[in-house]
């Protein structure tokens, strides 16, 4: 079992769809990883403009304007991020 892409922290974006049409930012922070279901992982996250909680699976996250934990996007190239420590 691979390891999650993102870590309690970092901020991801949703790709397009009903979801992320109704948030205005668009943004959301991971509050945790949450076990694989049906073979995706999953996270519960958390829109700044709201008091509640979502589960995500990976594959509802926009890959490329969301850097992988610990990582961070300088233009168009990814680099590691001095600021995070994930082991």
């Amino acid at each position: 079992m691979a390891a999650h892409l993102y870590q309690s922290g970092d901020m991801i974006m949703l790709k397009d769809g009903p979801l992320r049409m109704a948030r205005s930012g668009g943004s959301c922070e991971v509050l945790a990883t949450l076990p694989e279901s049906q073979g995706a992982k999953r996270y519960r996250v958390r829109f700044a403009n709201e008091t509640f909680d979502r589960s995500v699976s990976e594959d509802e996250i926009d890959l490329t304007l969301s850097p992988q934990s610990g990582k961070v996007l300088a233009g168009n190239v990814l680099v590691e991020s001095k600021g995070k420590n994930h082991g």
